[in-house]
């Protein structure tokens, strides 16, 4: 056992202690078997997600998806192609983002 992970099983031991893990969502229930395969990554990524953080091309796709829908109700062309132009280059943006982090995940 690696020295961190007496870390965090000493703390889980002193929490339950003193009470600290009673109440918690999902107590007396199973573990979900799906969870129970889940990699370190994706519970990283859960974590992020249930606090409400996004990697920015998570955020700039649903940016876009939200100026998608505005361009639907514009009619006025001169600011359809404005609109359409944030939109392409929002899209280059999380383009870029996304292989900066597929870079970074490679090594």
């Amino acid at each position: 056992m690696h020295w961190f992970e007496r870390i965090a099983l000493r703390r889980i031991d002193d929490a339950a202690a003193n009470g600290q893990l009673r109440g918690l969502k999902g107590e007396g229930k199973p573990l979900d078997p799906v969870r129970l395969r889940e990699s370190a990554d994706d519970v990283l990524h859960r974590m992020m997600a249930d606090g409400g953080f996004l990697p920015p091309e998570i955020q700039l796709a649903k940016d876009v998806a939200a100026k998608r829908a505005v361009l639907d109700q514009i009619e006025d062309e001169g600011e359809r192609t404005k609109l359409r132009k944030q939109i392409a280059l929002m899209e280059l943006k999380r383009a870029m983002a996304a292989e900066q982090r597929s870079r970074s995940m490679r090594g």
